[in-house]
């Protein structure tokens, strides 16, 4: 058995493609078969970190045939259910980078989570050009988000006296840009629950339909840690603080 893995691990051949009808997007994978198969035979493989069950079609298959695989690109999870539930955020130790970025970079921890989604800066399908730059978009409005504040306080700080109210452009300016990037992420967060609820069939449960942006508006740092658990399998893929999809690059697919 454990000659057969190496020899998969060393010839299975796997390509990504996604449908791009009006149904929720659903990625596949093309797999060469190396050597003849059983139907129904299961095994788990990863393509750029991110791991996946690929399940030999009935009737099995024989040494180079080439079946397609189609199920959500989120791990080793169910149908119809988050991996976990909201508040389970020290699942894997407070320590965890999905835990520390989700509470500390939350738009950037969601630009990661975008880009495993291959969604563009703006919470929708992208290209594969645009989602090559979602990672680093929202990173920008990040540090943009900072700087304008810093600017602002320092300024207050030597130029207002304490017991005189906030005024002037430059507090109008700094207003603007909070509440903007406030709206942004919010909406961020919830086009990008949404879309991960439509690819695992999961129902909303409560809030009338509108589940998505109370979790995006009132609870964004659970909101934005639970997608993150749900679009990787950590028990099997290592996080990564500052990547552009927050997982461990792996070139060599493992089984």
């Amino acid at each position: 058995m454990t000659d057969f893995k190496l020899f998969l691990e060393r010839h299975l051949l796997i390509t990504m493609s996604y449908q791009t009808s009006g149904q929720p997007r659903r990625p596949s994978i093309q797999v060469v078969a190396p050597s003849n198969l059983p139907g129904g035979y299961t095994f788990q493989t990863k393509y750029d970190g991110i791991p996946y069950d690929v399940d030999v079609p009935p009737g099995g298959v024989k040494e180079g045939d080439v079946f397609e695989h189609t199920f959500p690109a989120l791990g080793s999870v169910r149908a119809g259910e988050w991996r976990d539930g909201l508040f389970e955020c020290f699942r894997h130790g407070i320590c965890h980078p999905m835990c520390i970025m989700s509470t500390l970079f939350n738009l950037v921890a969601v630009g990661q989570i975008m880009t495993r989604m291959k969604l563009n800066w703006k919470g929708e399908e992208g290209s594969p050009e645009q989602v090559t730059t979602t990672y680093k978009k929202l990173v920008l409005i990040y540090i943009a988000s900072l700087v304008v504040a810093v600017v602002y306080n320092n300024y207050n700080m030597y130029n207002r006296k304490e017991e005189d109210p906030p005024e002037g452009l430059g507090y109008l300016v700094y207003k603007i840009v909070h509440v903007a990037i406030l709206v942004y992420t919010i909406i961020v967060i919830a086009r990008t629950r949404a879309i991960i609820r439509a690819e695992s069939n999961i129902p909303e449960k409560n809030n009338g339909g509108c589940e998505d942006i109370v979790c995006a508006t009132f609870c964004q740092c659970c909101t934005v840690a639970q997608m993150g658990r749900h679009t990787a399998n950590y028990d099997v893929v290592q996080a990564r603080f500052f990547t552009s999809d927050g997982l461990e690059h792996v070139t060599v697919m493992e089984v």
